[in-house]
């Protein structure tokens, strides 16, 4: 394993590995003189020599060349002292050729072979013209760095919001990682003044205790959680992370406490075995979790009968004839669609159906020498009235109510009666062809066939 020596070239910056095998006997905070990419510079020694893993060993290892005298501790205080007269020759130079930069520092290294420029800007700037005017104005090598907020910080110095040096400039070897949830996690107040630094960003020191609020509100109940505490359950309404307490409002009282999580803990475990041991003793409210009630099925869901375009026919139907063959048509759709429980009687046919079927039997000759049957001549209990059934109330209140035909003269009465329904008043009595068997008699439940309207096609071949 090498032996190496920790360097620091600043007291706020990182720690260097270097190779102390030409110096004896370094001690922590020795000034010595070591062999860097830029040549010769001046350091500190952060830690003694040590062994480290080579996986730890980054490049190649430089020597420390020699302890620093005080020869060495004088140049630099001449270099230094130039510092100011440095800085307003290439503020001269910006101004002349105006580049929108603003110098920080100036820094010579220790031998005085290379000056660096350190500035901040908005935007990149081409400064290679003001570097050659530099290098001719010093007689030395010129480097201009670009710096950030936090680095302009950390090279100039300054005093923080608690009131010591800045933790940047002093002793932060590196810069840490905050974000705003940190402040959120440790309750601060999301102003920007309040936790923003010199640099105006978020303060580092927003990192050094994050871990440790997070592990204490682990422990602590949460604000607006409900807690057993030795006075009663209560409200938590204030967390105290500092003294890791927190400040309960009593349910009963209202009045605020603090108390501590093993205070709370406590009377938790104390209420739980006592309703343990009240649950043993039968003493509970109830045993056990409570039955939940049953779900109660929702009742099968009945299909609509879709009656608008019936109720549409019906109203646009005047003649009280087919009003009747509808009727009877529904009657027999619900029959074909009702479940087959029972056998149903045939309905007998009506009054009009048998005076239809007997005057097709008998012909026209016969039926016009018999003197007409009317049913008001009749005595009542002589008819075969079928028995009526109850009215389904949702086919009534679709069913609007049958028109009366207009009163018909004595001598058109007569013709009707014994008239086929498919056959108008004017035209004369029809007889059977000779040759030809008689037409078979109705079937039981038969409808009147209704003559059939043919539409006249206009426009035809010929026709204009």
């Amino acid at each position: 394993m090498p032996v190496v020596v920790g360097i620091r070239f600043k007291d706020s910056g990182k720690t260097y590995f270097f190779d102390p095998s030409a110096v004896e006997t370094l001690n922590q905070g020795d000034s010595v003189i070591v062999e860097t990419v830029r040549g010769l510079e001046l350091a500190k020694v952060a830690r003694a020599p040590h062994p480290v893993a080579e996986a730890e060993v980054v490049g190649e290892l430089k020597p420390v060349i020699r302890r620093a005298e005080a020869a060495d501790f004088e140049r630099m205080r001449l270099l230094s002292a130039r510092h100011d007269e440095v800085l307003a020759r290439c503020s001269e130079k910006i101004v002349e050729y105006s580049l929108p930069m603003r110098l920080v520092k100036a820094e010579y290294s220790f031998d005085g072979s290379r000056l660096t420029f350190y500035f901040t800007s908005e935007k990149r700037v081409d400064f290679r013209v003001l570097v050659r005017d530099l290098a001719r104005t010093f007689k030395t090598r010129i480097e201009l760095r670009q710096i950030g907020p936090r680095d302009e910080a950390k090279l100039l110095g300054g005093i923080g919001p608690c009131g010591r040096m800045l933790c940047c400039s002093t002793f932060l070897p590196d810069y840490a990682r905050v974000s705003i949830k940190m402040a959120k996690d440790q309750d601060l107040p999301l102003n920007p003044t309040k936790i923003s630094g010199v640099c105006g960003r978020l303060l580092c020191c927003l990192s050094y205790e994050h871990e440790q609020y997070l592990e204490i509100k682990a422990e602590l109940p949460k604000r607006g959680a409900w807690v057993q505490t030795p006075d009663g359950p209560g409200e938590v309404v204030t967390v105290n992370v500092v003294r890791e307490t927190v400040i309960v409002e009593l349910g009963g009282s209202g009045v605020h406490e603090e108390f501590s999580p093993a205070q709370i803990s406590e009377a938790t475990q104390r209420v739980g075995t006592l309703a343990r041991s009240r649950a043993e003793e039968g003493i509970a409210p109830f045993m056990g979790i409570p039955p939940r009630p049953e779900k109660r099925e929702p009742p099968p869901r009945r299909e609509p009968k879709h009656t608008g375009e019936r109720r549409l026919l019906r109203n646009e139907i005047d003649d009280p004839d087919v009003l009747d063959a509808l009727t009877l048509l529904e009657e027999g759709i619900d029959e074909r669609s009702a479940p087959p429980t029972e056998a149903r009687r045939p309905m007998p046919p009506r009054p009009e159906e048998l005076r239809h079927n007997e005057a097709r039997i008998e012909g026209p000759a016969d039926v016009m020498a018999k003197s007409p049957l009317i049913l008001s001549d009749l005595p009542i209990n002589d008819l075969d009235i079928p028995p009526q059934r109850p009215a389904d109330p949702r086919r009534v209140s679709s069913i609007p109510p049958r028109r009366d035909p207009p009163p018909a003269r004595p001598d058109q009465a007569q013709q009707r009666q014994h008239m086929p329904l498919h056959q108008s008043p004017a035209a004369p009595p029809q007889e059977a062809p000779v040759g030809e068997p008689p037409a078979e008699p109705p079937r039981e439940n038969e409808l009147p066939r209704l003559p059939r309207h043919r539409r006249k096609r206009h426009g035809g071949r010929g026709e204009r």
